[in-house]
């Protein structure tokens, strides 16, 4: 080869590259400089997010694309200048819009974030993206009875939008930090037990670092009464982590005598979440401790849900379980629940030593909603068979209501 041909060569392959460059679609280059950018290699993609503006300014996409990659890297001047050429080209693209969005909120601008929400609120009515948006910039501002009406406006008009039922739970918890609950069950027996009633009076408040419950439990069986000392707490370790705690007290038999217990729970992508935990109950004749784990998974306005249990003795172990479908209607106070189950339930409401040991089989339905801003009213229906022995079952019949006031 001639020094000059040397010479030439690499300008020869430069060229020959460039015109394949030039030959690939502006379509490719934005979805390769999407690949690079979700991989971590957001300066490869800006730069060809440049290249195939050159070649199509008005490609709306790609200059959203870049301004959300200079949103990311903190550059907020920069992706906001990007993102603005956007929505004066075309003031209703929803897309540039939401990226503008979490932009000022990010760089801590949540009152321009609120103009930008209620200006394409005003072209899309009831967008929910828009409204999950407004929601935050308002929880920003510190308006949380307001963000939390957005928040529910969101999760109507997409119930599969789980990120604005979790928002609604937060802000729950910031706009009504206490509450006071009543409720009262009533089982009835086919055979063997006149009826039970059970009345439960509970207070409770919510601290930045979870929530505290205590509760008083008077029960009527067997022809006598007796009271309980219950306290629940749900501490947060972390976001996504919490954990659930319980101790009671008692010195009536209608009772367990002590009981506590404990269970974390981890959410996980995808709307799923899981749990692992334990019961533990003291009669006074006979201890029994449960083990217990929970999948769930949030699929639009429905949670699925499954548990199960097991129950160690000296003679084996038992197993149960149940599985749940809850439809909500709104936000995360609406909600209406179908299980099925067999065996123990460790969070059984009226724990009884005979009961606990009994096969059984268990269908339910539950429901709750808001009657009132501030008051919640409860229901619930529950028939369960039991296995007595030699082909003998007993039914059990349970009736629930309750109510909740918020303040």
């Amino acid at each position: 080869m001639t020094p000059i041909a040397r010479i030439h060569r690499p300008a020869l392959l430069l060229t020959a590259g460039l015109a394949l460059w030039g030959q690939e679609g502006v379509d490719e280059l934005f979805a390769r400089a999407r690949r690079l950018a979700f991989d971590g290699k957001r300066a490869e993609a800006l730069e060809l997010c440049r290249t195939a503006l050159q070649r199509s300014p008005g490609y709306h996409d790609i200059r959203i694309l870049m301004g959300r990659i200079h949103a990311w890297d903190g550059h907020y001047d920069e992706g906001r200048a990007e993102l603005q050429q956007v929505l004066r080209a075309e003031p209703g693209h929803l897309d540039g819009r939401v990226a503008l969005v979490d932009l000022e909120l990010w760089s801590d601008h949540p009152r321009t974030a609120l103009t930008l929400c209620d200006e394409g609120l005003t072209l899309r009515p009831a967008q929910p993206l828009l409204l999950f948006r407004k929601a935050r910039a308002q929880k920003a501002l510190g308006a949380y009875p307001e963000a939390l009406e957005t928040a529910r406006q969101s999760l109507a008009a997409d119930p599969g939008l789980y990120e604005a039922r979790q928002l609604i739970e937060n802000l729950a918890e910031l706009s009504q930090r206490s509450k006071v609950s009543l409720t009262q069950t009533y089982d009835r027996f086919d055979r063997t037990f006149d009826p039970w009633k059970m009345t439960s009076l509970g207070m409770a408040h919510r601290f930045d670092a979870g929530s505290l419950i205590g509760r008083v439990n008077r029960a009527s069986r067997f022809g006598d009464t007796g009271s309980q000392l219950e306290v629940d707490a749900y501490p947060r370790w972390k976001d996504g982590t919490y954990f659930y705690l319980n101790a009671g007290f008692s010195e009536s038999s209608l009772f367990p005598h002590r009981r506590y217990g404990g269970e974390i729970y981890q959410s996980f992508p995808r709307g799923l979440e899981g749990s692992l935990g334990f019961r533990h109950l003291r009669f006074s004749a006979s201890t029994v401790t449960i083990y217990t784990g929970s999948l769930g998974k949030y699929w639009g306005d429905y949670l699925f849900s499954l548990r199960a249990n097991a129950t160690p003795s000296s003679i084996g172990s038992s197993e149960s379980g149940s599985i749940a479908v809850r439809r909500y209607f709104g936000d995360g106070e609406n909600h209406l629940t179908f299980s099925l189950g067999s065996g123990v339930s460790p969070d059984q409401p009226n724990p009884n030593a005979e009961i606990l040991n009994l096969r059984s089989r268990k269908a339910s339905l539950a429901a709750q909603g808001w009657i009132h801003r501030r008051l919640i009213l409860s229901g619930s229906l529950a028939y369960e068979k039991q296995e007595l022995g030699q082909g003998v079952e007993r039914a059990q019949t349970t009736f629930g209501a309750g109510l909740e006031w918020r303040f």
